[in-house]
């Protein structure tokens, strides 16, 4: 209808947005990625109620991020129900410029031009907001989020207690109830974070170094959204560790985060029909509604790569 408003020469009319800032203090802890970050601000920001308003990230926590953990926060604003969410332009911008080789040229005007215009961080410093809200870094844990929703946050140190996981008796050829089925590192933003994806390769060489290997019911893949995440995997020689624990490249598009995660082995699948077995999905991507991921992974975890 508003389409067709516009191409009749009528005014199409829009609220203004609400301009919320959102004021980041601390900074994170030793080993919390931006996968744990952006699942903790989802609940946060959901239970704030910022459905529908502008977001902009400021303060000494946001000063911290790197322009990928920026990305991986924006990038989750439809599941925390924002329109938009920003961040000012700052050296982090200027050095993530730099760094995917852009011309000295280019890079210098984009600094003067953001200095000029009042859209570097320090002119925004005096930024006044009708509405603010303050989320502390540093307070962040280990995250997942799940079952069903992305806001739905879950610490890691609390799945024992909560009973989703626990010790289980393996039996020979036998798969357990509340088996995961599908391990998939997705195209997501989460993915597409530098920092998460080479973090998961270096777990995935401390894995194989101690001889771990996944069980024969996982179906596992790895989507990154850019070929260049396969390059700098290459160049740091953790593209063959990845493959090696059963992560390797099955393409560079979505896949299982919006349902594409393909077939399960026809036994693994006569099984958990036969014997109507709970099974699950965890995956680094954004949303993990129920029937999204798999017709047979009933719930789904989100979890950094």
């Amino acid at each position: 209808l508003e389409a067709e408003t516009v191409m009749l020469g009528r005014p199409s009319m829009m609220r203004l947005p609400d301009i919320v800032g959102v004021e980041l203090t601390g900074k994170r802890q030793p080993g919390i990625t931006a996968t744990d970050i952006v699942l903790a601000l989802t609940e946060f920001l959901r239970r704030e109620r910022v459905v529908g308003a502008y977001l902009e990230f400021y303060g000494e926590g946001a000063s911290s991020l790197s322009i990928g953990d920026r990305a991986t926060i924006s990038n989750m604003t439809p599941e925390y129900g924002a329109t938009a969410a920003m961040f000012y332009i700052d050296e982090q911008t200027i050095d993530y410029l730099n760094l995917t080789g852009r011309e000295p040229e280019q890079v210098a005007l984009v600094e003067n031009y953001a200095k000029q215009t009042g859209l570097w961080a320090d002119a925004l410093a005096t930024a006044e907001y009708e509405r603010v809200l303050t989320f502390d870094l540093s307070a962040v844990e280990r995250t997942m989020a799940g079952p069903s929703n992305p806001h739905a946050r879950l610490a890691t140190r609390e799945l024992a207690a909560k009973g989703i996981a626990g010790e289980w008796e393996e039996k020979p050829g036998e798969m357990p109830d509340g088996a995961v089925i599908i391990a998939a590192i997705t195209s997501c933003t989460n993915t597409s974070n530098p920092r998460n994806v080479v973090a998961a390769g270096l777990l995935a060489r401390k894995a194989n170094e101690l001889g771990l290997v996944r069980k024969p019911w996982v179906k596992s893949s790895f989507a990154p959204g850019s070929k260049v995440a396969e390059l700098y995997l290459k160049e740091a020689n953790l593209l063959s560790e990845l493959e090696k624990l059963g992560f390797g490249i099955v393409g560079f598009a979505c896949t299982t985060c919006n349902g594409m995660s393909g077939a399960l082995d026809p036994k693994i699948q006569q099984e958990i029909i036969d014997r109507d077995l709970y099974s699950t999905a965890v995956l680094s991507g954004n949303r993990n509604f129920d029937g999204r991921i798999h017709p047979y992974a009933k719930q789904a975890f989100l979890a950094s790569p």
